[in-house]
């Protein structure tokens, strides 16, 4: 159970990041967009040395300008590229992490709430201790050991269940 615990707060972390990836990129196609509504196409500056593939010093005030102009947004494009990859590596962690914990979710669902509960605080990210959790519900001590000892051999019971389904 700390395992799966462990592993949705993962899930949860890569999904913010993903999002935040996905911003980011659409800012840049956004600038990308813009630049190439404003900014003359390459054929129209050909005889720029820096766009025809003359030397990199460029005599021409304007050609350097261009010059310098098309590298930074071919960095911005190779930014784009990259933040796109890390997407997609993101989505198939993310992929194999649902998969991981779909059982799991699923028999944490026919759980009534109070053993959820008293799942998510014994084996979550924060664990605590069945005294902790038995002043936080209200219950007695031996209750919240006797409820996590049901809760285990339900999930046990379900698990092996999967198991066999899948066999």
């Amino acid at each position: 159970m700390k395992n799966y615990y462990r592993r949705l707060n993962e899930l949860w972390v890569k999904k913010a990041i993903i999002e935040n990836l996905r911003k980011n990129a659409n800012e840049i196609r956004n600038i990308l967009l813009d630049v190439n509504e404003l900014v003359p196409s390459r054929g129209i500056v050909t005889q720029y040395m820096a766009v025809s593939g003359g030397c990199v010093y460029v005599c021409d005030r304007s050609a350097q300008n261009y010059y310098e102009f098309t590298s930074s947004v071919e960095k911005f494009e190779k930014r784009l590229a990259a933040l796109l990859h890390r997407g997609v590596k993101l989505k198939s962690q993310i992929i194999y992490l649902e998969s991981a914990i779909e059982g799991i979710t699923y028999a944490l669902s026919l759980l009534d709430p109070v053993d959820r509960t008293i799942c998510e605080k014994c084996y979550g990210l924060k664990e605590h201790s069945n005294i902790q959790i038995a002043k936080e519900l209200r219950m007695d001590e031996k209750t919240i050991r006797y409820r996590r000892k049901k809760i285990n051999q339900k999930l046990n019971l379900y698990l092996q269940d999967c198991m066999c389904v899948n066999q």
